[in-house]
């Protein structure tokens, strides 16, 4: 498939979530979206949270981190949103929610439907490599910047997300589907938030970022024209509410890619990623 062909079965998936948003009227909801179905009551909502942490992780391209088996840094963490009738900007990175923009297209207090544009895939060249020689002359991958239609729904078992999206950049000229279940559990301290996500990267995308174009291929690093590929990630966030404002968090996340990725002259032989961390919250 190229950029030129869109999958006809991309639009099928979302006039099926279209008609299933419109007749949800009578589904229970979660915390989390109940917040932005209040908008319509207060013209605007915020929220905002800083941290510090520390953190070991595991990147998947090769040469990325400064040690083979990963690297141990510290960071600073920002999370939170502005939400302002209709429109919207948050970022929760320890739950796996990118720096978003967003409309909401409907809001009730059992389903939300928004159009958003979020960055899925960090840019990468020769200049982030800190080991090896993987990377020397290849050519940049950019940052993207990836559009369309999202959708939360949140019942007694969970909460579901399921995202169609687009590269609206022209970077890898892609798409993604993306379906995320999380079991969120509230207790008086303490919160406790499992995931698990899959994610289908179309053949534009995969061969963006993980193939190899015949001017920077050499002999260990040989032509290579990945098809759509899949990725999975199980995601654990954990805080402990100290007062009003201070919680200490850990979390934790490991992806798993198939073999379209994983065989990639820039990523094998790894075959996945990993992080996690503990830290300090500071709630405004």
């Amino acid at each position: 498939m190229t950029h030129n062909q869109s999958p006809k079965y991309l639009l099928y998936i979302l006039l099926f979530f279209t008609n299933f948003t419109l007749s949800a009227a009578e589904l229970p909801i979660h915390n989390t979206v109940d917040i932005k179905s209040n908008l319509d009551e207060d013209d605007s909502y915020w929220e905002l949270d800083l941290g510090l942490s520390a953190n070991f992780d595991k990147h998947y391209i090769q040469g990325v981190n400064k040690h083979e088996d990963g690297d141990l840094s510290s960071s600073v963490i920002l999370s939170g949103g502005y939400y302002y009738h209709d429109f919207f900007f948050e970022v929760s990175p320890l739950i796996g929610r990118p720096f978003t923009f967003g409309y909401s297209l409907q809001r009730t207090k059992h389903f939300v439907v928004n159009l958003i544009a979020e960055s899925l895939f960090q840019g990468f060249s020769e200049k982030s490599q800190h080991f090896g020689s993987q990377l020397t002359g290849i050519n940049k991958r950019k940052t993207s910047l990836d559009g369309g239609i999202e959708m939360y729904y949140s019942h007694e078992y969970g909460e579901t997300r399921f995202r169609a999206l687009r590269d609206i950049s022209n970077t890898h000229q892609g798409y993604i589907i993306a379906f995320d279940y999380a079991y969120p559990i509230f207790m008086k301290r303490w919160t406790i938030w499992p995931s698990y996500g899959v994610s289908w990267l179309s053949e534009d995308t995969t061969q963006y970022y993980f193939g190899i174009v015949p001017d920077e291929s050499t002999v260990n690093r040989p032509i290579y024209k990945p098809r759509s590929a899949f990725t999975n990630k199980f995601n654990l966030y954990i805080a402990y509410q100290v007062n009003s404002h201070l919680s200490v968090v850990g979390y934790g996340d490991y992806t798993l890619f198939s073999h379209n990725i994983n065989k990639s002259p820039l990523v094998a032989p790894n075959i996945n990623s990993y992080r996690f961390g503990l830290g300090v919250m500071w709630s405004f």
